[in-house]
């Protein structure tokens, strides 16, 4: 356990967080061996060394680096009764404006003033950057009762014991990585300092040499050691995870993971602003809530306030208090001489308490984080204001976006380069990371009010495809250009996934063939990979051969077997079962692979409206053009209240079955038990689903017979079968699902042969991953895959005015196309419209 919190302010040359009479390691840094008392000793010295306290406390700029003399020069400035500045790279802007009078380089001291430049507060212990709303220098002001509480509590959090090693995984300008230097010599364990990156084995080997206990990881940071940690780590007790969302999926994962291999896994919450964590969850509790990040820290508490921007009777604003909560900011050196001005931390984090448990749901409406860093979008507005421009501030996650009136169509461009600057320094972002639309007037709603949906649209639609570079020159460069390309963005993030960065299931399908002929064969669940990963795991294929994805391959085949079949070119009917199962299968990968329910029902709702409204559009074209279908088509509810016979009322049963599984699927899981069952058991829960819809399929098509076949109660098990599929882990589970499969196509079609060619195509989804197809054919298969519901919806106006069938069939397949093609900007920015988009839940960068 941790030892009591020290004194506030530490005696001249007493090390805080270390044991001066300890003989047991504290740094091990190769084959050197520094023990508590040696560091001890060796913080003493240096601290000696810097100017007394006595004549002035001084501000001390140093970059500790993950070495003994790194370690060392942090713990001195503190010992010494100073304060440090600390910076990572690239900090000139801060050092500028906050002068520091010394500067440590490891335990090298190089004077900048001969007497002290500011007013110090006598609480004041260190400064840590943070990522802040404005572009000018903005530092969090800690504490020594910060520090030392919070190490403290974090001991005492994780279980930290003397006979534990943690390692340097992460840098010590980083609060969580300075966090985890100070909580562990505080427990009066010991770390190993290296500046090797997880990626190399010298790390590695360092790890176990020195029998490391704890290893501490930002989300990337899993995906990149995922390899190691499957592979065994002896003595690795504990893994602690913070420093940004992981999701639910991914928790239990690693959960289950490391309760086989030995160790445990902590999932943190924290801001710099609460001198590191504010929260903690480990343990058994990881398992039965990994979509939570745990409880307040010890002497700590949260509270929600529902009065901000996105809040309701259940979500609020999460406002932490606790010993950990800083001093305050600093924008200004003036500011360093204050004392405490903030009582408790407003985290800008909406979030629930599930007795006292602590569940982020999003960000407040008024605040953005854009590429990881906080953004106060209502200060960046006032920023452009201030300098004359009338500007609406959105954002998205990689975007602040900027809408502007502007009459002068000549100086357009020139304007846009303007406001782009100012945005970029007001919000500390780089210049590419803003998107400015130029407008003549700024969209309103019927009230007055101004539209930021549509201005957001405005300001994405300014993103320009980038040139794909060549990727024998540079693969991460053509998969960041493929990638932004394909999301509309500009500034992608290469540490991050196709799935983090917005991606769903319409633009799968094209991004991966893209992907595919750019990089060659892609790796198993590509769309959950850092983009860096990515880049380096996949694997280049002939000049004349490429790989795609099998659900791709089956779409596209489904689809031109729907339209042939219907014309009499091929008998091999089915191609519309197939993509029910594939559409389940869509669903678990997409919607429902995010924990928090409220995400689900938003995706959920999203990928519902994308799915009917093209398909209520070419209805109504239908009933007032071709005759034949009724507003209960137009409605997508003839199967409910309209005629189940053949004819035009039912050549959109797909659809209707479709949105009504998806709604059945989505009801079912709004009730908080089933949800929770889902996210703890998503392939069990979806095979239960299953199992239970054959019930009314047996009862609905008890002969084989007639339209009923497509009645939604009598396909719902395929769909649930898809999403089993989807989430289906180990070749038993896919075999159970397949067996099941079998058992509800047995005696589903008046003709075998049909229920044999959908549970064929359902076989491959499972079983094959990818499949290998002359180049030539991918981009058209992709094409047709991508607007596969467009063909379906237009081939039944075609099919009246074209006689012949290898034309109707050419012509569905070009229509088709077109109108995926003209109806994809329009339709999401419906979505947008009717289901707003929400920022991903995300824990602070640090």
């Amino acid at each position: 356990m941790a030892r009591p919190a020290p004194e506030r302010v530490p005696g001249r040359g007493t090390a805080p967080f270390v044991h001066p009479g300890s003989t047991r390691p504290a740094l091990l840094d190769g084959d050197r061996v520094l023990t508590h008392a040696d560091l001890a000793a060796r913080v003493g010295a240096l601290a000696e060394r810097l100017p007394d306290a006595a004549t002035g406390r001084r501000l001390v700029h140093l970059h500790p680096t993950r070495d003994v003399p790194g370690v060392v020069a942090h713990l001195a400035v503190l010992a010494a009764g100073h304060v440090g500045l600390v910076t990572g790279p690239g900090a000139e802007s801060v050092t500028e404006r906050f002068a520091p009078d010394v500067r440590l380089v490891g335990e090298r001291i190089e004077a900048l003033s001969t007497d002290p430049q500011h007013l110090l507060h006598p609480d004041l212990a260190l400064l840590l950057s943070t990522s802040g709303s404005t572009g000018s220098p903005k530092l969090v002001r800690l504490s020594h009762d910060n520090l030392t509480s919070n190490a403290a509590a974090i001991a005492e959090g994780l279980g930290l014991r003397a006979d534990d090693r943690a390692i340097t995984s992460l840098p010590l300008h980083y609060c969580y990585g300075l966090s985890v230097l100070h909580s562990a010599l505080l427990a009066g364990g010991g770390i190993v300092v290296t500046e090797r990156s997880v990626t190399d084995d010298e790390f590695w080997r360092l790890h176990a040499e020195h029998r490391v206990t704890v290893l501490a990881g930002v989300p990337h940071t899993f995906d990149l050691v995922d390899a190691r940690l499957r592979a065994g780590t002896p003595g690795l007790r504990l893994v602690t995870q913070a420093g940004g969302a992981l999701g639910a999926e991914r928790v239990r994962e690693l959960a289950v993971l490391g309760r086989r291999q030995g160790w445990e896994l902590a999932v943190m919450y924290g801001q710099t602003e609460a001198t590191a964590r504010m929260a903690i969850q480990r343990g058994a509790e990881v398992l039965e809530h990994p979509d939570a990040v745990g409880r307040a820290v010890a002497a700590s508490a949260f509270r929600l306030d529902h009065d901000v921007p996105g809040g309701s009777d259940e979500v609020g604003e999460l406002v932490f208090t606790g010993p950990g909560v800083m001093l305050g900011y600093a924008e200004h050196p003036d500011e360093l001489a204050l004392g405490r001005m903030v009582a408790e931390l407003r985290t800008g984090d909406l979030g629930r308490l599930d007795d006292g448990r602590v569940r982020i749901v999003g960000r407040r409406d008024d605040i953005a984080k854009v590429l990881g860093l906080r953004i106060d979008l209502d200060h960046v507005a006032s920023a452009l204001a201030a300098a004359g421009h009338d500007a609406v501030v959105t954002a998205d996650s990689h975007h602040l976006l900027v809408t502007l009136p502007h009459a002068d169509e000549g100086g357009r461009a020139a304007i846009r380069r303007t406001v782009r600057g100012l945005t970029a320094e007001a919000a500390g972002l780089r210049p590419g990371a803003v998107l400015v639309a130029v407008v003549d007037e700024i969209p309103r709603l019927p009230n007055g009010k101004v539209d930021r949906v549509a201005c957001r649209e405005l300001a994405l639609s300014t993103a320009h495809d980038a040139p794909v570079p060549d990727p024998r020159h540079d693969r991460l460069g053509a998969v960041v250009a493929v990638i932004g390309s394909a999301l509309g963005r500009d500034d992608v993030d290469p540490d991050r996934s196709f799935a983090d960065l917005g991606g769903d299931s319409y633009s799968l399908v094209q991004t991966s063939v893209r992907l595919e002929q750019v990089l060659g064969r892609l790796p198993d669940g590509w769309h959950r990979l850092p983009l860096r990963t990515l880049a380096a795991e996949a694997r280049p294929t002939g000049r004349h051969v490429q790989w795609v994805e099998t659900p791709l391959l089956v779409r596209a085949v489904a689809a031109l077997a729907i339209c042939a079949s219907h014309l009499g070119i091929v008998t091999t009917p089915g191609g519309a079962h197939t993509l029910l199962a594939l559409a389940g299968w869509s669903m678990s990968r997409f919607t429902l692979d995010d924990p928090r329910p409220q995400e689900r029902r938003r995706r959920g709702l999203r990928s519902l409206v994308g799915l009917a409204a093209p398909s209520m559009a070419v209805a109504l074209f239908g009933l007032f053009t071709a005759g034949g279908y009724t507003w209960h088509n137009v409605l997508l509810v003839n199967w409910l209240i309209g005629e189940m016979e053949w004819g035009a009322r039912i050549n959109l049963w797909f659809i209707e079955a479709l949105l009504a599984c998806s709604l059945a699927a989505l009801a079912l899981l709004s009730v908080p038990a089933l949800a929770r069952a889902h996210v703890r058991h998503p392939w069990a829960w979806s095979m239960a689903l299953a199992a239970a819809a054959l019930v009314p399929r047996w009862i609905l098509v008890p002969d084989s017979t007639g339209a009923t076949r497509g009645l939604p109660g009598s396909v719902l098990w395929l769909f649930a079968i898809g999403m089993a599929l989807g989430v289906a882990r180990t070749h038993r589970q896919r075999l159970a699902t397949l067996a099941l499969t079998a058992v509800g196509m047995w005696d589903f079609f008046v003709e075998p042969s049909r229920g044999w060619t959908v549970l064929g195509a359902i076989t491959v989804l499972a079983l094959v991953p990818r499949v290998p197809l002359p180049r030539l054919l991918v981009w058209p298969l992709g094409l047709v895959a991508a607007a596969s519901l467009h063909i379906y919806l237009v081939q039944w106006q075609v099919f009246r005015v074209v006689d012949h069938a290898w034309l109707a069939l050419g012509t569905s397949l070009a229509l088709g196309a077109l109108l995926w093609w003209l109806l994809q900007a329009p339709t999401r920015m419906l979505i947008d419209r009717l289901v707003r988009p929400r920022p991903r839940p995300t824990g602070d960068p640090s």
